[in-house]
């Protein structure tokens, strides 16, 4: 850890204050991509949007879900779409009147303390049948904020870089799309 008492007094403060300078125009920018702040939340949201054939809701605080599938095996399914920037195996679940499904998208397991903003891994997860299961699991265990999914559920669940669920097939037009913001393209 640098010692700050041997710098130039302020000489850290001005330099943060430059790159948050940097950081809020990049934001700016971004938001008017997104048409909504430049949050967590909503760039994962406009990412699976584009990717996967998603129809968001019109109001960004819909309780239960964020969109719709157009495409595919999933067609017309309500999802509620998860982006964390470092993948720990929490979820936040709802435990009844919920999604149809989860779609998840997370940086790496070991993340710095700088998280950067990146895709490494995604899943997808049907609602009704994770719920019941973490339920068998563990009846005491509680399913709400951040709850803890056992590893072998998140290996069943993922689609990207392995596809491994047979809930939603990554074509290789959506690939190309992910690797976009993989931690090698992205730094």
């Amino acid at each position: 850890m640098p010692d700050h008492r041997l710098e130039v007094p302020g000489a850290s403060l001005r330099r943060l204050a430059a790159l948050l300078t940097a950081k809020n125009v990049l934001d700016r920018e971004m938001a008017a991509i997104l048409g909504r702040p430049m949050e967590k939340g909503p760039f994962g949201e406009f990412v699976a949007a584009q990717v996967f054939g998603i129809d968001l809701c019109r109001a960004a605080n819909e309780k239960d879900y964020d969109g719709e599938f157009r495409d595919d095996f999933l067609q017309g399914k309500k999802v509620n779409i998860k982006y964390y920037a470092r993948h720990d195996r929490n979820l936040d679940l709802k435990e009844e009147g919920g999604p149809d499904c989860y779609l998840v998208m997370t940086g790496p397991e070991k993340a710095a303390k700088a998280r950067p903003w990146v895709i490494e891994s995604v899943f997808v997860f049907e609602a009704a049948a994770l719920v019941q299961e973490l339920r068998k699991r563990n009846p005491k265990k509680k399913i709400g904020v951040a709850a803890g999914v056992p590893v072998d559920l998140w290996e069943s669940a993922m689609i990207y870089p392995r596809p491994v669920s047979p809930l939603l097939r990554v074509t290789d037009a959506q690939w190309a799309l992910l690797a976009l913001f993989s931690a090698s393209a992205v730094g």
